[in-house]
């Protein structure tokens, strides 16, 4: 059995440091084909990072962005022992790391590392860039989100082809909540003494079973709520917008 894991992204571009938002509406609708979901794992506490994040906010910065491409920059916690405690690392996302090679979807765990659509890519090091983005992607489905009153609704149309070998029922929705235009001042660390700019950071993510599986020969579909307020903690920062 293979588990299905469904991605929508919030996203939110920061106009000044707030420590709490309530969710505006909102209404996407993804295309039938799997798009690129880019993890990158980082740190404000690695010096090795800023290069890579730089990278990850130039390339992704485009037209099919939310569309084709899904960048998340994971900042994990286990460089903060270096002296600077980095202020949008989870210890939630250097466990999600280290989930990734418990499943050998990669072979060790380390910073910057990009996994992208659950597999290790090193090519950001060796400067192949484009290789991993040509590859045709299959048809696997839609994807709707609807976010109104504070209430969540969601549903997802499997291809039938691609869902014949999958068990719907285990199928998960991930919610993540993502901000751009950040800029800290790093005063310890590897890092200290510079201003680090952050994009497309993953501020919280939430994980929701299917409330509904229909799970038919033909037109499979998942439906997925959530009714309460969701109000998410943003870290204290200072902020722009990106240019």
């Amino acid at each position: 059995m293979k588990r299905i894991l469904l991605v929508s992204i919030l996203f939110w571009q920061l106009l000044q440091p707030v420590f709490a938002q309530s969710l505006a509406p909102f209404q996407a609708q993804s295309a039938v084909t799997r798009p690129y979901i880019i993890e990158l794992y980082t740190s404000q506490g690695c010096s090795s990072c800023p290069p890579a994040e730089a990278w990850l906010s130039e390339q992704f910065n485009k037209t099919d962005l939310w569309q084709k491409y899904f960048p998340l920059a994971f900042h994990v916690t286990y460089w903060d022992y270096l002296g600077w405690k980095d202020i949008f690392g989870q210890r939630a996302f250097s466990e999600r790391q280290y989930q990734h090679l418990n499943q050998k979807h990669t072979r060790q765990v380390y910073t910057p590392q990009f996994v992208i659509n659950a597999k290790e890519w090193r090519g950001w090091f060796s400067g192949e860039l484009s290789g991993i983005f040509a590859m045709p992607q299959p048809e696997v489905g839609v994807l709707k989100v609807r976010i109104t009153n504070q209430q969540l609704e969601a549903s997802f149309a499997p291809q039938p082809s691609w869902a014949q070998d999958k068990d719907l029922h285990r199928a998960r929705l991930h919610l993540a909540l993502v901000g751009s235009g950040f800029t800290t001042e790093i005063k310890r660390g590897e890092n200290r003494h510079k201003q680090l700019p952050h994009d497309f950071v993953v501020l919280s993510l939430q994980s929701l079973p299917a409330t509904a599986v229909f799970a038919g020969a033909t037109d499979p579909a998942l439906q997925f709520t959530q009714s309460r307020a969701a109000v998410y903690p943003i870290p204290r920062c200072r902020s722009r917008i990106s240019a």
